[in-house]
């Protein structure tokens, strides 16, 4: 899970459901921003 380290025990600031392309948003705190949507039946996560 070494994608995820740099989130991992920080803190939610915000959530976005939906967000503005229909997926999911989680706002960290020290503005990490982590957007999950679905692309062809599958689960897709990228770092903004």
């Amino acid at each position: 899970m070494g994608k995820y380290d740099q989130i991992r025990m920080v803190e939610i600031v915000k959530i976005e459901d939906p967000d503005s392309e229909g997926g999911l948003t989680l706002i960290f705190r020290d503005n990490k921003i982590l957007k999950i949507k679905v692309v062809d039946g599958k689960l897709v996560s990228e770092f903004v």
